[in-house]
């Protein structure tokens, strides 16, 4: 099937992660080594993230608002345009891709280049987790729609609802090979006008293989997973917003 293409994307960031054991052997060095090989590439911008949070949603337990944890400390290491950027930390490696997203054909290989300088600065053997997450923005002019006018919740017969109660609400589907496509729908408190809906898409699969081949078929699995989860979230009022290409 071919994967729909928009000229005016909802995505506002796309994340990909992975998650390793402790590692004592990393230290200093490691941070500066890593540093090196980013700036080489052009990411030469570089943030010591020692005061970073994450929002860990209690994934299966209804709409508990998130827990917010302070994460082990890390690099990152940003392009001229802060579009993009790569972290880095003994138990974490991370590539996102900030709006204006050009697409999996420019993200893919962002993800590949950086997992390969990470692997020459540490030594892993095994990962804990792998994680991708889409999420997106959508903007709701309620004197004119509702949240259902553009968005669907997977499955599909369970409808979005037109208002939002608390943090937000979510949903869940898992393969048979263990994978999960975790979506979660919450509004967007920043937003000063209307109504802003943030969708997040999450993927995700326990104890990936690191092994060359093998790592880059879970990562398109996993970008190919969301996109399906993507469109059967979406209306096709929200398709003619983003304009097919």
């Amino acid at each position: 099937m071919t994967k729909p293409k928009y000229k005016y994307p909802s995505l506002i960031e796309a994340v990909f992660e992975l998650r390793f054991p402790p590692q004592n052997n990393w230290g200093m060095s490691s941070f500066i080594k890593f540093a090196n090989l980013a700036g080489k590439e052009g990411y030469s911008n570089i943030v010591d993230a020692a005061e970073a949070f994450q929002f860990n949603f209690s994934i299966g337990k209804g709409n508990e608002p998130p827990q917010v944890k302070p994460v082990t400390r890390r690099i990152q290491t940003w392009n001229k345009e802060k579009t993009q950027l790569w972290q880095a930390s003994p138990e974490l490696f991370a590539a996102n891709r900030r709006k204006p997203y050009q697409g999996w054909a420019k993200f893919r290989p962002h993800i590949l280049k950086g997992f390969d300088l990470y692997s020459k600065t540490a030594q892993h053997k095994k990962a804990v987790t792998l994680g991708m997450h889409y999420v997106n923005r959508i903007e709701v002019d309620l004197s004119k729609n509702k949240p259902s006018d553009f968005i669907v919740f997977l499955p599909p017969e369970v409808a979005f609802a037109d208002d939002i109660v608390n943090f937000g609400c979510q949903t869940e589907q898992e393969f048979k090979d263990a994978g999960r496509i975790t979506i979660i729908a919450g509004n967007d408190i920043s937003s000063e006008k209307g109504l802003a809906v943030v969708l997040n898409i999450i993927y995700t699969v326990k104890s990936p293989s690191l092994e060359s081949n093998k790592l880059k078929e879970t990562i398109e699995k996993a970008h190919s997973r969301i996109i399906g989860a993507f469109e059967k979230s979406i209306t096709d009022l929200q398709r003619e917003r983003m304009e097919a290409i």
